[in-house]
């Protein structure tokens, strides 16, 4: 009998918030409530080494829904054996709190983000009382196996959520994922603050770039006139800055994901979403899946 074959999916791909994002009636929102764009919940992906015992990658609060999309549970047994945290924003963190239904898993992430969520988001403890969540460290740059998926974290920056206060991390609190299957490598990054030579090799390395499309103009909140700084101050590089550089990288597939809702490029039938297209990159939906 052939095993089954390790794969990926994307849960979520809409920045904080999702599309439609609750308090906003920009042109996007605007349009998923009328039909004719569809909603995205909020960035989350998943890998199986087996089919069977799945990994999230990042928890955010449309956790509940991400969950009926892997292996349906039986009886209250689910398939859900760890959650890998790319950082500590609260977007990929709050959804913590609502697996605290579960029986036990374990949570994998950098030094410097199990200091954050032990300190000043104690998600950890709050859980300690409803399920039995078990801390794994994921030093950055060693690979941690499993089965025959291996993942490293990779460090990009020491970009910390808004909420953090104090002297940062000593060790890198924002890291991209690389995921070894046995027929692809791929890179997952919801947040890239730099496209830096180092960040590029790891790039270069990868079949499948799943990458932060945040924002694609880098002013884009303040030019719709809803307040907020700029792409860079919130740790973003935008589309239109990334889409020239990843154009000549090797990967066969590249997309875009953790879009804000303000977006343009949301639309498949915008300009922006064209542009796009003619540089070889894409736009992520939900859903969307490949075989390590």
């Amino acid at each position: 009998m052939t095993a089954p074959q390790p794969s990926f999916q994307l849960l979520g791909t809409a920045a904080g918030g999702g599309v439609p994002q609750w308090n906003c009636g920009c042109r996007n929102c605007a349009q998923v409530r009328d039909g004719v764009l569809p909603p995205r919940t909020q960035s989350s992906a998943a890998f199986t080494p087996d089919g069977h015992h799945w990994f999230l990658i990042d928890a955010s609060p449309d956790v509940s829904w991400h969950m009926t999309l892997l292996s349906p549970p039986r009886g209250r047994q689910t398939p859900l054996s760890g959650v890998l945290l790319t950082d500590a924003e609260l977007d990929h963190t709050l959804g913590l709190l609502q697996l605290r239904e579960g029986s036990a898993w374990t949570l994998y992430a950098t030094p410097g983000v199990h200091a954050i969520l032990d300190d000043q988001f104690p998600v950890r403890r709050l859980l300690g009382r409803y399920a039995q969540v078990t801390p794994q460290v994921a030093t950055p740059g060693a690979a941690l196996h499993f089965g025959n998926v291996e993942v490293t974290w990779v460090p990009l920056d020491d970009h910390t959520p808004r909420y953090h206060h104090g002297r940062r991390p000593e060790q890198a609190a924002t890291c991209a994922l690389r995921l070894r299957g046995p027929t692809r490598t791929l890179v997952y990054a919801p947040s890239l603050s730099t496209l830096s030579g180092p960040v590029l090799d790891l790039l270069r390395e990868a079949d499948v770039l799943l990458l932060d499309g945040t924002f694609y103009h880098p002013d884009e909140l303040p030019r719709l006139g809803l307040g907020g700084g700029d792409a860079a101050s919130m740790g973003h590089l935008p589309i239109c800055h990334t889409a020239r550089a990843l154009a000549h990288l090797p990967a066969r597939t590249k997309l875009y994901t953790h879009l804000n809702n303000t977006n343009p490029a949301l639309d498949p039938h915008s300009p922006e979403r064209a542009w796009i297209r003619e540089h070889g990159l894409d736009v992520a939906d939900d859903g969307w899946s490949v075989a390590l």
